[in-house]
């Protein structure tokens, strides 16, 4: 538990403060009996939730930090008889120092970031093992002037952006009841996943199924009527297909389909390799031994240029012969390529079936009656799947809905039951008692029935916050003055009683219960004995302020 809270900056009447010593249960922090404001009380409590890893005083308390500056919050707590000090600075406040019994730095230890800082809280405070955070088991309970927790309608909210699903997941964490409904909402989740992303495949037509019913029992009529043709066609063909599947049917369709178009081809590389060695082979003709009779009868003319020409030739023969050469090769090594695939189209033939006088257009139609066959199969496979998934996906939604249902009605009824037990002690028999409807994951209410005001609502909130106390891990709440301001005397008497008791109730010993509040003018004496005896810091002006001034009114002077 937290034991004490000091800073360099805690001024009374000119004197540094003594170090601000808290126990078990009650705690609080008094004003005068003039209810004098702007004298540091909510502002301590803000500092408290500081010490308990809150934020707010930096963010919210920006009066504070530009009138005092830079300042230490030194503070210690007690886990089972061991202590533990700690600093946190109001410049560098994400992280808290480990520190000795003089709050001097621990040697060779670096800060605690604030995240680690507050694992650590949750690991000594034993607080629920489902909940996901220190910060979201406490915060909605720290219920101070300028923190978004005063909301006397809405008790579960940490803060006002809090969504209610939030708020609630948080609250069952706590209460330690939320784990079975998150299995419950991941299982149902993963189902709806599944059946979505069936659905998909089916609309973009990634997968055949039978749209509904009436087409389901439709397939199922022509799956019989093809395996009845499937039957005829095997009697037919004399047995020859009786051992074949869809696929090999379909198979040797293609393949004697294949079979026929390369034996084609192959005599066609055949043809044309047969010209280019017949042109390779034909007459070479040359016209060099005509020049001398040509000269008998043209004495006179020059054959120069003739010779030039038949050179001419005979240099474009050799070339046309190196490309014949290269044409033949080609070809004759396509015409061997074809021969050796058909070879092997013929032995996949024989390795998947003898089927002697059956024909290719039997084939064909075997291979379609079976590819038919096997589409509607799947489509009414496929259906049934769907409606499977679809039935699966239903039972993980209702078992989840139940067991939300379930852990709700559960929290709700503890909660309610304990609220109508203090009401019971601070109203007695026959007032109504705050309520609490958690009805889903996304909503909930709090209300006194019948009672409206103001001062109900708050004492609903107190209701609720000490039931919470008393019911789950939760180790402190915090109220501040304006949480108690509109309640009535007589209902703040009883209630500031109850604070005090209860650290004397079973298991509450280490609780603790921290509040601030302005005047004891007019209480009975009882109360202001309980304040007194329960004091940890009383604060009042002219210089007993928490810091020793008070800046506003420094302000109006000058």
């Amino acid at each position: 538990m937290l034991t004490e809270i000091r800073c360099e900056k805690f001024v009374s009447n000119g004197q540094p403060r003594e170090p601000i010593e808290f126990h078990p249960g009650l705690n609080v922090v008094l004003g005068d009996d003039n209810g004098s404001n702007s004298i540091g009380k909510s502002t301590f409590l803000m500092i408290i939730d500081f010490v308990f890893g809150g934020k707010d005083y930096i963010k919210k308390s920006k009066d504070v930090q530009e009138n005092i500056g830079e300042h230490n919050i030194c503070f210690a707590f007690d886990f089972e008889g061991e202590k533990y000090y700690f600093s946190r600075n109001t410049v560098h406040y994400m992280q808290v120092q480990k520190c000795d019994e003089k709050y001097q730095p621990l040697a060779n230890t670096e800060p605690l970031s604030l995240d680690a800082y507050n694992d650590f809280l949750k690991s000594k405070y034993n607080i629920s093992k489902e909940c996901s955070s220190w910060r979201g088991a406490v915060s909605r309970f720290i219920r101070v002037y300028k923190r978004e927790t005063l909301n006397e309608n809405h008790p579960l909210k940490s803060a006002t952006s809090e969504s209610a699903d939030k708020a609630i997941k948080s609250f069952m964490k706590l209460w330690g009841r939320y784990e079975v409904v998150e299995k419950q909402i991941n299982a149902a989740s993963q189902a709806a996943d599944e059946m979505d992303a069936f659905n998909k495949a089916q609309r973009y037509n990634q997968i055949r199924s039978a749209r509904n019913k009436k087409e389901f029992e439709k397939n199922n009529k022509q799956i019989k009527s093809l395996q009845d043709k499937e039957k005829d066609l095997v009697k037919n063909s004399n047995e020859g297909l009786l051992n074949l599947d869809g696929m090999q049917a379909q198979r040797l369709s293609e393949l004697q389909t294949q079979i026929v178009h390369f034996q084609r081809e192959a005599a066609q590389v055949r043809h044309d390799l047969n010209n280019v060695r017949r042109d390779m082979t034909g007459e070479k003709k040359s016209f060099t031994k005509g020049f001398g009779e040509l000269e008998r009868f043209f004495p006179n003319e020059d054959f120069r240029l003739l010779e030039e020409i038949e050179a001419f030739h005979k240099r474009l023969s050799k070339v046309l012969q190196d490309e014949y050469k290269d044409a033949e090769r080609k070809l004759a090594t396509s015409y061997m390529t074809l021969n050796n695939e058909i070879v092997r189209l013929k032995e996949e033939v024989a390795s998947i079936k003898k089927i002697p006088n059956v024909s290719t257009a039997i084939l064909k139609e075997y291979a379609r009656i079976m590819t038919e066959l096997n589409n509607l199969q799947e489509a009414n496979k496929n259906y049934e799947e769907h409606e499977r998934l679809n039935k699966v996906a239903k039972e993980y939604a209702e078992n989840r809905d139940n067991v939300i249902k379930d852990q709700l009605f559960a929290i709700q009824s503890a909660i309610n039951q304990e609220m109508r037990a203090i009401t019971n002690q601070i109203l007695g028999r026959g007032k109504q008692s705050p309520i609490l409807k958690l009805e889903g994951l996304k909503k909930y209410s709090f209300e006194t029935p019948n009672d409206g005001g103001t001062g109900a609502q708050f004492r609903g909130v107190i209701t609720f916050d000490l039931a919470n106390l008393r019911l789950t891990t939760l180790p402190f709440i915090v109220h501040d003055s304006v949480v108690l301001k509109n309640l009535s005397k007589d209902t703040l008497a009883k209630i500031v009683k109850q604070y005090a008791s209860f650290s004397s109730q079973e298991g509450m010993e280490k609780k603790q219960i921290f509040i601030s509040y302005d005047s004891l003018d007019s209480y009975d004496a009882d109360t202001e004995k309980i304040m007194k005896d329960h004091a940890v810091l009383e604060l009042s002006p002219n210089g007993n302020e928490l810091f020793g001034w008070p800046w506003n009114k420094e302000a109006e002077t000058k």
